[in-house]
């Protein structure tokens, strides 16, 4: 074959694979763009029944749309402290709370119409296999609970963070309110004995990076209840 062939041959062949992935794009993006609604609307769906299901053992809680910049404020103080620390930075460090976790929705809880709480849908960010989205509820300081909405974990291991036996640890009879001192982690190796009850989790045995995770994305979003409360 002559090399002018051989040239019209690799064109045509080039023509042909660029159509090829036009039409196969074009079918993808039209795909997602009929899936892409549904995807949301599931999400919030979720998202909804955590948000019920992390109130629910407060007694006459519902829950209230916040402030519009709620999530804007939230994600500004992640941003100004420091893990392990109330310590605020003048600018995002890098062991900032943002690093760890952002903010996606901020929610009133109520009681009778009273503002008692809030609760936040967040993603931890330092998950074994990535994001771990959660949604947690907190009333006047103490965590009534948490509800793992989406995540990545190894099976029999960091997924067990979705099991009952893990949510428990943040029931609202456990009293789990921010750390009595700064430098004391929210979690502590299962078979350790606890630094301080009042302020710690036990982490999964064999998922310490995912308990990590979470528990350090709940610290940082304690921390900044404890703001929005002028607790001392």
């Amino acid at each position: 074959m002559s090399s002018e062939k051989k040239e019209r041959s690799f064109v045509i062949d080039a023509i042909i694979l660029c159509a090829i992935t036009l039409v196969l794009g074009g079918i993808l993006a039209g795909v997602y763009t009929m899936t892409k609604g549904t995807i949301e609307q599931r999400q919030a769906d979720t998202d909804s029944k955590a948000c019920e299901k992390v109130i629910s053992s407060v007694e006459g809680a519902t829950v209230a749309e916040a402030d519009e910049d709620a999530v804007t404020k939230a994600n500004d103080f992640l941003t100004k402290h420091i893990l392990n620390s109330s310590k605020e930075v003048s600018e995002e460090a890098s062991e900032s709370y943002s690093k760890y976790v952002t903010v996606t929705t901020v929610k009133k809880l109520q009681i009778s119409g009273a503002d008692v709480g809030y609760v936040y849908i967040a993603d931890a960010k330092k998950g074994y296999g990535g994001s771990i989205s959660f949604v947690l509820g907190v009333c006047n300081g103490v965590v009534t609970g948490i509800e793992i909405t989406s995540q990545s974990e190894t099976a029999g291991l960091g997924a067990n963070c979705e099991s009952d036996n893990f949510k428990n640890k943040f029931a609202l009879e456990k009293g789990l309110q921010y750390p009595s001192s700064d430098d004391i982690p929210m979690f502590y190796k299962a078979g350790t004995t606890p630094k301080d009850e009042q302020g710690q989790i036990e982490a999964m045995s064999g998922a310490t990076v995912t308990s990590r995770a979470i528990a350090n994305a709940v610290k940082g979003i304690l921390y900044y209840d404890k703001e929005l409360r002028g607790a001392e």
